[in-house]
């Protein structure tokens, strides 16, 4: 596949995506009452610390591991 075509279908891929989310948040929007939005922002919130500590224990054991690789060495 070339450069071009590449990057044409990622585009389009970016454009679709940004659509979409942009319709949905128009539709939460819309469609749920404060409350709701505030529980669902605070779930959204808790779920992305989580997979930052997660992130971060993954980045550390990968680090511990190689160190270890290259100790052996």
């Amino acid at each position: 596949m070339n450069l071009k075509l590449k990057a044409a279908l990622q585009t389009a891929g970016i454009l679709v995506v940004t659509s979409t989310i942009a319709v949905g948040i128009q539709l939460l929007f819309t469609t749920l009452t404060a409350k709701e939005l505030t529980n669902l922002l605070a779930i959204g919130s808790i779920t992305f610390l989580i997979y930052c500590m997660y992130q971060v224990v993954l980045s550390r054991l990968e680090y511990e591991q190689k160190v270890d690789e290259i100790a052996k060495k």
